[in-house]
């Protein structure tokens, strides 16, 4: 069945638009090239571009508009405001962001850049999460694909990483709670890194469940182990699903099937949200997903949805650096959240990251247990 889908976009999010190494702080660019070297060896360092790029965006907008999906409606976000960005960053954080508007450079020996219009890029892709949600709980929709950047989930309370200058997901998440009384918000990140920045958000709060599935460590950032599953109040409301690269599409309908959907109702989210990272995408780095696999993927969540939350969706995109694995995972993700049914799913003949997959699910069978007593 059709469905409504809002997608929000601003093209105001293209002005962020860094670019080369920073010649200011040789040593920055020293420790990235170094990362990169170990990460990924045979990437051409002498060529280097940021890889956080306006293309990204371009390239999803411009597909849906040649191939425009029956149900969506284009919105435009607000600019999350000062007060929403606090009930997640510090106020020297936020300081510190808004003291970068109008410069260009690196801001550590880490990704992470900005140019002058960086921080009004950074506002409104916090703010589109927002925008849906409110859009969501006022009935004029009841999924939404924010197509943003810059990404949000390796941002934490008092520091920008990883591309990531404001966690999105996390602001959006805090406005369905403290605006919207929403009381409980699951968080699925699916991208290939591990969000460290939701997870240091969230890491002692019950009220936010958050399953993440990722390349294992030391792959960046370097976190998201199995045991990591909160602290305090939090302890359990934090459920890593780590795999080694090369992972594919069954691996991550595994994780869907033995961790997202039992935590899920057990938790009984009132709203769902998910960092839609594509860059597990084959053509992308160093995983093997398509997009036969995301869409699959998408209509199950879907599927979640309306069975726990009156199918209260939302989708933020997090990474994805290949502009054709961009266009055609987000295009087919789109036709997914629309109601259009998946027919055809590859899936390969062996995928080493099931067994990782299996090993989570065991080492979280209790955790995911003792969420349906809480």
């Amino acid at each position: 069945m059709e469905k409504t889908v809002l997608i929000y976009y601003d093209a105001r999010m293209l002005g962020h638009e860094p670019s080369g190494w920073d010649t200011n702080h040789p040593e920055w660019s020293d420790a990235v090239k170094a990362m990169i070297a170990h990460q990924y060896p045979e990437a051409s360092l002498e060529s280097y571009a940021y890889p956080e790029r306006p293309e990204r965006l371009t390239t999803i907008v411009e597909r849906v508009h040649a191939e425009p999906v029956d149900g969506q409606a284009w919105r435009a976000p607000i600019q999350a405001t000062h007060a929403q960005l606090q009930r997640v960053h510090t106020v020297e954080h936020l300081a510190y962001i808004e003291s970068l508007v109008g410069g260009s450079g690196w801001l550590a020996q880490d990704t992470t850049a900005v140019s002058p219009e960086s921080v009004v890029a950074a506002r409104l892709a916090a703010g589109a999460g927002i925008s849906a949600i409110e859009a969501i709980n006022a009935g004029e929709g009841r999924h939404a694909f924010c197509l943003v950047r810059p990404p949000g989930h390796h941002a934490s309370t008092d520091h920008a990483r990883g591309f990531c200058l404001y966690n999105n997901i996390a602001v959006a998440a805090m406005h369905a709670r403290e605006s919207l009384g929403y009381r409980r918000v699951m968080i699925w990140d699916w991208d290939m890194h591990h969000g460290n920045g939701t997870q240091d958000i969230f890491y002692d709060q019950p009220d936010v469940l958050v399953v993440d599935s990722h390349c294992a460590a030391p792959f960046y950032p370097g976190t998201g182990r199995l045991a990591e599953t909160g602290t305090g109040a939090g302890l359990g409301y934090h459920l890593n699903v780590p795999y080694p690269t090369g992972s594919g599409n069954a691996a991550l309908f595994d994780v869907f099937e033995q961790v997202v959907r039992p935590a899920a109702r057990a938790f009984r989210p009132e709203l769902i949200l998910i960092s839609a990272g594509f860059d597990c995408h084959y053509l992308d780095q160093i995983c093997a997903m398509d997009e036969t696999g995301f869409a699959a993927l998408t209509q199950r969540v879907c599927a979640l949805a309306h069975e726990l939350c009156d199918d209260r969706l939302v989708m933020m995109l997090e990474g994805g650096y290949n502009a054709q694995a961009l266009s055609d995972s987000a295009h087919a993700t789109i036709r997914a959240l629309a109601g259009h049914t998946i027919t055809e799913v590859n899936v390969l003949p062996e995928d080493e990251g099931r067994a990782a997959v299996a090993e989570a699910a065991r080492f979280h069978a209790g955790t995911i247990a003792a969420l349906g007593g809480q």
